[in-house]
């Protein structure tokens, strides 16, 4: 029950690895705000939450829009009288050649991954400045280490997403409030899927001879679980890390280590 008392924001907090930091910082004892685009699996999210007797609300939101954003975040003030734990977890992703790449594929990386982190962190942080506390934690990637084939766009959105990091971390330092990065290597999700099948069909193999080569680069010869990132998510929003900030933690089996 690290975060007891605590209430905590997940944008994207539906599926995947948001799902499962929604659960996990519910069992940790805080009260968890799902804000998502698409609100019906969030709603089935809410439904396990309240099953551990946390309280859960789902507030439809587009992190690209400004307007959605802070209305969301007032809404939340509202509702809980206070903002403990920021995760910034939407995204997308797409794939194709740097030069084939779509200029509306591009934009749209950009807008989710990067301005929505800067747009959500932005309206969160005013409110945590005032309490002079908070944990702002940004869902990066590998990707955001190292070049990634056929994902030029999305790794260069996440590459922004530390920037704003180690930025926000500087900034937010005299108000108690921190802010790290974890960056999750081959997470088995419905999106990793999807992404085996676009490779394959690029590089003319099947979806599996593709994860079984990802498969071979990995030390640890696993897959990453949601929960496995959703654990150390955790870690961060809790008091135990408290002298952690401006940090991009890899969760990759060791893939990478720096």
């Amino acid at each position: 029950m690290r975060c007891s008392q605590k209430v905590a924001i997940v944008t994207g907090g539906d599926k995947g690895i948001g799902r499962a930091i929604s659960l996990r910082l519910a069992k940790e004892g805080a009260d968890v705000v799902i804000a998502n685009i698409h609100t019906e699996r969030a709603k089935e999210v809410r439904n396990e939450i309240k099953k551990v007797e946390r309280r859960c609300i789902v507030i439809k939101t587009d992190v690209t829009r400004s307007n959605e954003v802070n209305v969301m975040v007032k809404k939340v003030i509202k509702e809980f009288g206070q903002i403990d734990i920021l995760v910034n977890n939407a995204g997308i992703s797409s794939m194709a050649p740097m030069v084939d790449l779509k200029e509306r594929e591009w934009d749209a990386n950009m807008s989710v991954n990067a301005k929505g982190v800067f747009l959500c962190s932005k309206a969160v942080a005013k409110h945590m400045i005032q309490r002079r506390s908070g944990n702002i934690i940004n869902i990066a990637s590998l990707a955001a280490k190292r070049g990634a084939l056929f994902l030029g766009h999305y790794s260069a959105s996440k590459f922004a997403v530390l920037g704003i990091t180690y930025t926000m971390a500087i900034e937010l330092a005299p108000y108690n409030i921190t802010v790290n990065a974890v960056c999750p290597g081959i997470v088995e999700t419905d999106m990793i899927k999807r992404e085996w099948k676009w490779e394959g069909d690029l590089r003319g193999m099947t979806p599996e001879k593709v994860r079984k080569e990802v498969l071979s680069t990995i030390p640890l010869g696993r897959l990453a679980k949601p929960e496995d990132v959703a654990g150390v998510v955790a870690f961060l929003a809790s008091e135990d890390a408290d002298y952690i900030t401006g940090q991009a933690i890899n969760i990759n089996g060791g893939m990478e280590s720096h």
